[in-house]
This record gives structure tokens, C-alpha cells and sequence, in this order.
């Protein structure tokens, strides 16, 4: 993949189609097939929901380190093997899970996930892409996250078919082969050498501007904070609400059948989003600018949790405040890397990326837990009202940032 021809080239590139399917199956194995598999295991164990979703949590600590290291890695031109290697682990751990046999061993595993997810989703994903296309980025983005989009449908169906016919192991033995001997492939095709790295002493990790100076200078800039806050908070409003969903729609008196029907709207909404925003583009024949989109979708998951919260006994409006949730997240996710490569810079981007989604990958972990002690201890509408405080605080904290920032950068 190199930085050429990106508009007429994206959509027939075999090696984003290849990259496409392995970020598909990553996702489906490494992150959703654990809620897929949550009551499954409550059953075979024995332990309560919160212990399980600590594994979780581990896991995506464990990933927002590791995503430190995997960004060095990118900038040094390693993110090939880093993606196709990530990958292989998370597999062979995924083929361990079933043998375990008590909590402590199940912690280790999905820690050593942890890894394996800092590796090879999301973020490493951009930010190879966004060292190739630079500021053209967005459209191989969206190519790979309208595949991986629908990696939650994938693993849920998967793993619910597999386990009704056998049972939960084998659906953990089949995602493990998968992801080894088929998503590992697909990396190792779809990421060609990267020919943008450059000697030591010509970056911007000279002997006179050393790794410590740079991180200082990052973290003293307002807008690495705007962008850490927003991200942080996106993060946190949709796990919390994604992973307390079924209860949450129950509450507002759908039944089971249509709970789990409309939920399973959330992954084509995120992927529709990103494809909208990219027709709406085309056909008005202009890119909007990519500070307004991301305070657009803010506005947008502010409003979902408004939707959510006043949507008793209303199939109508929880299917808006699918829409409204799966649209906000699906484009956020898009213009993630490329609003950080605009307002922060793309020299040692992996770097940068890895630091600013540090926020986003903690509020991933934290919220499952968090959620879970706010509904115990005071309800699911208290549940949403925060969700709604701190997709507001987001909107609030990014926007006050880029008004004060307006002066000093192009947007």
C-alpha cells in the first residue's frame, strides 16, 4: 500500500481487501466473541459477570500499553510483522481458553489477548494506513471498517451456531485456527514493506530532540488533551452502554426477541455512518473539514443518550438511538487517525497515535465495570444519564479546546 492514487485505486486494491478481512476477523475473535461468550461462561464456571468482565478489562489495559510499543514499532517500518504476528498470538491464546481452570489462568490468557489486540486492531491498523495515504487516509479507513464493522454480527452468529450445535470450546478452537491461519495471511499480503521510514537522525527523534522532549512537548499542547477527552469519553459512553445493551432495552419494555434484533442493528449503523459520510462528500464533491465532522458526531452521541433515556415503551425511538449511537461511533472512528495526523502532526505518527488513544483504549476497559456498578448500585437510567454527562463533557471539552486553539491552528 503506498501513497498514490488513492481515490480511483482504494475499492479495487487487493492488498485493502486483504487488510479489510484480517481487521474482520480480528475484531470478531479477539474483542467480540468475549460478550458473545459471557452467559456461555457464567454457565460452564460458575463465576459471577464481573469477575468475567475483569478478564476484559485486563485486556484492554494490557492493549492500551501495548499500543505504545506496537506505534514505535509502525514508525520503524515493522507493522507487517507486528499486525500479522498480534494476530497469531491472540489466535493460540484463544485455543488455550477452554483448558482453563481456574480465574487467575483465565486473567493470564486474556492479558496476553491484551497484547495481541494492542497489535493488530484498530489503531496499528490506522496508523500503517495513515503513514501510507497521509492525508487521504479516510477512504482506505472506511474500506476497512465497513468490513470490520459487521465483525460483531460475524461473531455472535458464529459462535452462537457453533455453540448451539457443539459447544462454547469448539467455537473458541474455530475463531483460534481463523485467526491464525487465515486473518495472519491476510495481514502479511495486505501490508507491503513500508518505504516511508526514515534514518534516525532525519526524523524528528534526533540527537537533538530527544523521545522525552518530544512526549513533553506533545502533552503540554491543549489539543492533545481535546483529543484525548473526546476520545476518552466516546469510549466510555458507548461500552457502557453497549455492554449493558440488552438490559437497557428490556428496561424501556421491549421484549427479548426485539432487544436483541435492534441491538444487532449497532454494527451495519457504525458502518453506515461511514459510508454516508463519505457518499454525502462525493456527491456534494467536497471533504468536509475533519474538526466540524468530529464535533458533529459528538453532537450526535449526546443526542442518542437523550434519545435512550426517553424511549419508554417506544421500539420506534430505540431504533433512532441505534442510529444515532452506531452513526456517532462508526464516524468517530473513522476520522480518528486522520484528525490526529491533521491537529498533531504525522512525524512518528504511530507514536502520537498510540499515546492519544492511551484515554480511548482505558475508557474501553473501564467501562464494563463502571457501567456495571452504576446500574447495581443506582439503575439503568442512571446508567444512561451518565452516559449522557460524558458524551456531553466531550463535546464540551473538545470544542472549548479548538475555539481557543482556532488561532493557532488551520481547521
Amino acid at each position: 500500500m503506498r501513497h498514490y492514487e488513492v481515490k480511483s485505486t482504494v475499492w479495487s486494491n487487493p492488498r485493502l481487501w486483504a487488510v479489510s478481512l484480517g481487521e474482520t476477523l480480528a475484531w470478531a475473535g479477539l474483542f467480540y466473541l468475549f460478550p458473545a461468550s459471557l452467559i456461555r461462561w457464567k454457565l460452564h464456571f460458575d463465576w459471577s459477570i464481573s469477575e468475567l468482565s475483569g478478564a476484559l478489562m485486563i485486556a484492554l489495559i494490557v492493549s492500551g500499553i501495548t499500543g505504545i510499543g506496537s506505534g514505535k514499532l509502525i514508525d520503524k517500518g515493522l507493522g507487517r510483522a507486528l499486525m500479522s504476528g498480534g494476530v497469531v498470538l491472540g489466535g493460540v491464546c484463544l485455543l488455550f481458553i477452554p483448558m482453563v481452570s481456574s480465574l487467575e489462568e483465565f486473567y493470564i490468557l486474556w492479558a496476553v489477548v491484551g497484547i495481541a489486540m494492542g497489535a493488530c486492531l484498530y489503531d496499528p491498523c490506522f496508523a500503517i494506513l495513515t503513514r501510507h495515504y497521509s492525508s487521504e487516509a479516510k477512504e482506505p479507513i472506511v474500506m476497512v471498517t465497513l468490513f470490520a464493522g459487521f465483525s460483531i454480527t460475524f461473531s455472535f452468529i458464529l459462535s452462537a451456531l457453533i455453540s448451539s450445535v457443539f459447544n462454547w470450546e469448539t467455537s473458541f478452537y474455530v475463531f483460534g485456527v481463523l485467526l491464525c491461519f487465515l486473518a495472519a495471511p491476510l495481514f502479511w499480503i495486505g501490508i507491503s514493506v513500508d518505504t516511508k521510514v526514515k534514518p534516525l537522525a532525519a526524523g524528528i527523534f534526533s540527537e537533538s530532540k530527544s523521545l522525552v522532549s518530544f512526549f513533553r512537548g506533545l502533552i503540554v499542547r491543549p489539543i492533545f488533551w481535546g483529543l484525548s477527552i473526546l476520545f476518552t469519553t466516546f469510549a466510555l459512553n458507548h461500552i457502557m452502554l453497549i455492554s449493558q445493551i440488552l438490559p437497557l432495552f428490556e428496561s424501556k419494555g421491549a421484549s427479548s426477541t426485539s432487544s436483541v434484533l435492534i441491538a444487532s442493528a449497532m454494527g451495519p449503523m457504525q458502518v453506515g455512518g461511514r459510508v454516508g459520510l463519505l457518499v454525502v462528500e462525493k456527491r456534494l464533491k467536497r471533504e468536509f473539514n475533519i474538526v466540524w465532522v468530529a464535533i458533529f458526531s459528538c453532537l450526535v452521541l449526546v443526542c442518542a443518550s437523550g434519545m435512550l433515556y426517553y424511549s419508554e415503551t417506544s421500539l420506534l425511538i430505540l431504533g433512532v438511538f441505534v442510529l444515532f449511537q452506531g452513526l456517532s461511533f462508526g464516524i468517530i472512528n473513522l476520522v480518528k487517525p486522520v484528525i490526529v495526523a491533521t491537529l498533531l502532526g504525522e512525524s512518528n505518527f504511530g507514536f502520537i497515535s498510540a499515546i492519544v488513544g492511551i484515554g480511548y483504549i482505558l475508557g474501553f476497559a473501564i467501562a464494563p465495570g463502571v457501567s456495571g456498578l452504576i446500574s447495581d448500585l443506582w439503575g439503568l437510567d442512571a446508567l444512561i444519564a451518565t452516559s449522557f454527562l460524558t458524551a456531553l463533557l466531550g463535546l464540551a471539552t473538545f470544542s472549548g479546546v479548538i475555539l481557543k486553539s482556532r488561532n493557532v491552528i488551520n481547521f
